[in-house]
């Protein structure tokens, strides 16, 4: 069972938070804050498994207190609350490691599902841990590898969302392998796009014997991951409960711009939602066991 820390200067949403916790049987909630003034030092203390904070906090913002609490070697993970729409700022919290958002106002089913999948992907750390350590143990000398192909473990989450078979698809495979290789590397999120996108181009453009732009490799992933957008927008729209919109929605995609295209459905004149590449990426990568 998780633990969990909630930091919002609003009492209700932190009392809404613990009992849709409790009443999930998600897991214990062991504090809560009501401003970030020492909330990097409470996090510390208590050391949970997830922390849920406020973006916009008095006295110290939530992705300062990220910053702080990963240079002090936390390990657990942090999901943000938000109401901001300045995508500047939530650029940001992309960049520093955050890549589950709850939206505010607050939308149960959205709380509960983004919560239940961050516990399953610290259940699965715990148990691939577990296999590792009882692996090590078992013979030291020989190095064995429990751990299944990551493109057979991603191949029924893309089939799920309706993108296999796309013409960016192969790009979107090569953009995930080559960020598996640098999260191996350093345990971070930390890494540019568009670097990545340069290295995917520049070895079409020699496989092929002609010139590939990054810019395109970058359109193609873009064009893929929209259109799984919108294949889980239309199941959204014909049930909510839809299991497949329940498990995808929020861990591939901002919950809030899925909600915008199942708008733009009903009504063509509404924007379309939005996709952004490295909450995607981070998202399929969260679900892998490598």
């Amino acid at each position: 069972m998780s633990t969990f820390l909630i930091i919002d200067d609003d009492i209700s949403v932190r009392k809404m938070l613990e009992q849709l916790i409790m009443k999930n049987n998600l897991g214990k909630v062991v504090e809560e804050l009501g401003s970030g003034e020492h909330a990097a030092e409470e996090i510390m203390f208590y050391q949970p498994d997830i922390v849920l904070i406020d973006f916009l906090l008095p006295q110290k913002d939530g992705v300062e207190i990220i910053q702080s609490c990963r240079s002090l070697g936390y390990k657990g993970k942090f999901i943000m609350i938000s109401q901001v729409d300045n995508d500047n700022m939530i650029a940001k919290a992309y960049e520093n490691g955050i890549i589950f958002f709850i939206h505010k106002p607050i939308n149960r089913i959205e709380a509960i599902n983004v919560i239940k999948g961050v516990c399953q992907n610290l259940q699965l750390e715990r148990s691939v841990a577990m296999i590792k350590d009882a692996v090590f143990h078992i013979d030291q000398g020989k190095q064995i590898n429990p751990q299944d192909s990551w493109k057979d473990q991603i191949t029924p989450v893309f089939t799920d969302i309706g993108i296999v078979g796309e013409s960016g698809y192969k790009d979107l495979l090569k953009l995930i392998g080559e960020i598996i290789i640098l999260k191996k590397k350093s345990k971070s999120s930390n890494y540019q796009l568009q670097d990545i996108y340069l290295q995917i181009a520049e070895e079409e453009s020699l496989l092929h014997n002609t010139p590939v732009l990054a810019r395109t490799i970058e359109q193609r992933i873009r064009r893929t991951i929209l259109k799984g957008l919108q294949n889980i927008a239309a199941l959204g729209n014909d049930d909510y409960y839809n299991n497949k919109f329940t498990e995808y929605s929020s861990v591939l995609f901002d919950f809030k711009q899925v909600k915008q295209e199942i708008r733009h459905i009903n009504n063509p004149k509404e924007d379309r939602g939005k996709i952004n590449v490295k909450k995607f990426v981070e998202g399929v990568v969260s679900k892998l066991n490598f």
